[in-house]
């Protein structure tokens, strides 16, 4: 195994074992909020197609894109986010439990609020911020992040600079940093309490 498909093995293996607390329990129970410039409804095909900027909204999910089209289906919305050179669609989503936030971008990205699904397609990139700081940077042709059940697949592209079907992974130092709910331990005697990082934005 090469060292980056070790990199990338470690990394899946810290996200799944590490942290079990999944995303926003109940962001899949929250309406969906829309602010777009123009919609367009087809009835007969039961689809919305939003144009001019779009924001998405459902609980602690964010998705941006400059357009969305929104299919009813019997077990729930799907939604295709769609980008452009200058600015891809993204995405963000808290974890729950966790001082954790997810976000990604790529050129388009499909959302099945049914299985709590985001496939990122196209230049795809996915961040995990512990607080405010970055703890990992996975980027691929296609991410397929799973927040129901905190996993994700990385599928490796053929981007300019890398060679075909790679995948690159960054993981930060841990640095006492954890994936799991923090626990507060007994105050040691002199030593401060310890600060909370900011809020990711």
């Amino acid at each position: 195994m090469n060292p980056w498909s070790r990199r990338l093995a470690c990394a899946a293996l810290a996200w799944c074992v590490a942290a079990p607390a999944l995303a926003e329990r109940g962001d899949k129970d929250m309406p969906l909020e829309i602010d777009a410039g123009q919609v367009r409804f087809d009835g007969k095909r039961k689809v919305r197609t939003f144009s001019g900027g779009v924001e998405i909204r459902r609980g602690s999910l964010l998705i941006r894109a400059q357009q969305i089209e929104l299919r009813e289906t019997p077990e729930g919305e799907v939604a295709f986010a769609v980008g452009n050179g200058t600015a891809p669609a993204s995405f963000r989503q808290k974890r729950d439990g966790v001082d954790e936030l997810v976000e990604g971008q790529a050129q388009r990205i499909d959302y099945d609020s049914a299985t709590e699904t985001l496939k990122l397609d196209q230049q795809a990139q996915l961040k995990r911020w512990i607080g405010d700081k970055l703890a990992e940077d996975l980027s691929g042709q296609t991410i397929v992040y799973d927040h129901g059940r905190d996993t994700f697949e990385v599928s490796g592209g053929s981007n300019i600079g890398e060679a075909p079907g790679r995948v690159r992974a960054v993981v930060a130092p841990r640095s006492g940093a954890s994936g799991v709910p923090r626990v507060t331990a007994p105050a040691r005697p002199a030593a401060s309490a310890p600060v909370r990082g900011a809020e990711p934005r």
